[in-house]
């Protein structure tokens, strides 16, 4: 009994260190697009971004402390690495073009390129934003159809409705 307290010692405070982590980063990122003065749109935007972020972040930290309490427990963490990699690497070329879809849409908030209620062209369609997403864009053409874009595909964004100046 007296072998494992210090393995107990180092679990509690893996947890601890985790928890800590992730409830200081859930308190900086919580109200991060309210208190950048912008209009409702960017501030939208800003939440959907800090958000991805803050899920990215938190997960990153529930793994790396759970492979450390593995480690601390006398599991052989290598080839649960090695494996890992090995997934990820499938994951990766298969999810591709959602990857792709994710990491453009990622770009497309960021740089503001256009705004939910634009008048733009993408891909042929011309019509009025209705949704953008971190995958899609959602377009509805004059006739009122509903064009739903993902964000891998666009090449050019004609934007009708952003002026120089």
């Amino acid at each position: 009994m007296v072998g494992l307290t210090p393995h107990v010692s180092r679990i509690i405070a893996i947890f601890l260190a985790a928890l800590v982590i992730l409830v200081v980063m859930t308190l900086l990122t919580r109200d991060f697009a309210s208190t950048i003065s912008m209009g409702a749109l960017r501030a939208k935007k800003l939440r959907t971004i800090t958000g991805i972020l803050r899920a990215t972040a938190s997960t990153v930290i529930i793994l790396v402390a759970f492979i450390m309490i593995l480690r601390e427990i006398g599991f052989d963490i290598t080839p649960l690495l090695a494996s890992a990699g090995i997934v990820g690497l499938a994951l990766g070329f298969g999810a591709q073009s959602l990857v792709k879809d994710i990491i453009a849409g990622f770009f497309l908030l960021i740089e503001n390129q256009f705004d939910e209620g634009d008048e733009i062209e993408v891909s042929g369609e011309k019509g009025v934003v209705q949704k953008i997403t971190l995958r899609t864009i959602w377009l509805k053409d004059n006739d009122g159809v509903l064009h739903i874009i993902p964000n891998g595909s666009i090449v050019v964004v004609k934007n009708f409705s952003k002026t120089k100046g």
